[in-house]
């Protein structure tokens, strides 16, 4: 077997050297004690021609074709890991010493088993990287790298993702709301006085940060099942503002954010439904941005991002009037999610020298009292059936999707990218896929946190 030095490879990475890895260490794709398993450089999916990747931009560059960045494809494999060609970027700097996190490669992660509806069967680890669309994922335990794979990307690559990045904002307004800055029980209105006279009058903050404002114009709630691509749906006329620009304005109604939110009506009271809404996170953000008077990617940077010895920069998509697209546009790489994600553990302070996620912010994600409002949405009845052993249980705060009876926090992306935190087991699992959201990735992930703890 051939081996290669991976403290020579991490350098040169940190460094922002051009690492080119030899077709011989690519292709070699044996379990290794002291690094990760390497994608073959045939199979990733930065492996395109200058002809191709042209093609690529132009298909994206078709105001029709805008909106199918949101949804795996041929091109969106390569999109993912390469968002900057088809956006503006806000940079998340990275700060002090590059934090280590040695190897302890536990290989029988590789045979732990989940139960995968879609195949209708249980499989293992090793039989989902083969068979699955998923790009790369790491296991952290007690601060140590367990498991590290990788299938279509590289350790350098910097992927999206998706709605995983919501977590980024509601941490933010947690720390604000501990510093008596926010109060979630005021009205959306309060912060965001553009929105005075409207419903949101009487969304309070907290109902946006669960995704339970009880308005209309959710994700996935709505009696037709198109929010994310029929231009008269409220998403869509949301997505296609200059405020985000996901969307093509199709119709040419020139509608503002304001224009939109304040179109929303009423469905029920707040806190009824775990109801998925990016434009709850919209909200957040922007409240965020008003009381701090600074953009959401600084404030991340300042409070989170530089404290925990990233080994990268992070990105964040904008809009094209420039604003930051917080619910579902951080870019890194794959194990500095993984150090995002050990700012909710114990493990942090192996990194950080430092909490960086308050007891406080922690026990207030931990809050089952909503816990009534999940079982009825999509989301909820679909992850109470990906968690089937926590089924009834689990309850949604902060914009996370699922906290489980033992404390575990998991959000999930489009497209099947995900972070799961176990702060109980000191344990993180992060990964990137390109696939259609329903393959499990989430399951697998509960399933090696129960085994190693």
């Amino acid at each position: 077997m051939k081996t290669f030095n991976l403290n020579k490879i991490s350098s040169a990475i940190l460094l922002g050297s051009a690492l080119v890895f030899s077709s011989a260490v690519v292709a070699d794709t044996e379990i290794k004690q002291n690094g990760p398993t390497m994608a073959k450089t045939s199979e990733l999916s930065t492996s395109r021609t200058v002809d191709e990747i042209n093609a690529i931009s132009a298909f994206f560059n078709q105001p029709d074709n805008k909106v199918k960045i949101q949804f795996p494809s041929t091109e969106t494999e390569f999109a993912w890991v390469n968002m900057s060609k088809f956006y503006p970027t806000v940079q998340v700097p990275r700060s002090v010493e590059v934090s280590e996190i040695p190897y302890a490669i536990n290989a029988d992660i590789n045979d732990v088993k989940y139960m995968n509806y879609r195949s209708e069967k249980e499989i293992s680890v090793d039989e989902h990287f083969e068979t699955k669309p998923i790009d790369a994922m790491v296991v952290v335990k007690d601060g140590k790298i367990v498991f590290e794979r990788y299938k279509t990307m590289r350790p350098q690559d910097k992927h999206l993702w998706m709605s995983v990045s919501k977590v980024t904002g509601s941490t933010v307004l947690a720390m604000l709301e501990q510093e008596g800055k926010i109060d979630v029980q005021k009205p959306v209105s309060h912060y965001l006085t553009e929105l005075k006279g409207s419903v949101w009058d009487t969304v309070k903050v907290e109902e946006s940060l669960d995704m339970a404002s009880g308005l209309n114009g959710t994700e996935h709630d709505e009696p037709t099942p198109d929010s994310r691509t029929n231009p008269d749906q409220i998403w869509f006329r949301w997505a296609a503002t200059d405020m985000v620009g996901m969307a093509p304005d199709v119709r040419g109604r020139g509608e503002s954010w304001v224009d939109v939110l304040t179109s929303m009506k009423r469905k029920t009271p707040g806190h009824q439904l775990f109801e998925y809404n990016s434009i709850n996170t919209f909200v957040i953000n922007r409240i965020v941005e008003h009381v701090s008077g600074k953009p959401l990617s600084e404030l991340f940077a300042e409070r989170i991002w530089s404290k925990l010895g990233m080994e990268h920069d992070a990105y964040y998509i904008s809009s094209p009037a420039g604003n930051t697209l917080g619910f579902m546009g951080v870019n890194s790489t794959l194990r500095d999610l993984a150090r995002f994600g050990m700012a909710f553990t114990p493990s942090v302070e192996k990194i950080a020298g430092e909490k960086i996620v308050s007891d406080e912010i922690l026990a207030k994600i931990h809050d089952r009292k909503y816990i009534e409002q999940y079982s009825d949405g999509y989301m909820g009845k679909k992850l109470n059936k990906n968690f089937a052993d926590d089924a009834g249980n689990i309850s949604n705060r902060y914009q996370w999707d699922a906290v489980t009876s033992e404390g575990d926090m998991y959000k999930a992306g489009v497209g099947g990218q995900g972070v799961y935190i176990s702060p109980s087991t000191n344990t993180v699992v992060a990964w990137f896929s390109t696939g259609d959201g329903e393959n499990q990735e989430e399951s697998m992930a509960r399933a090696i946190v129960q085994a190693i703890k």
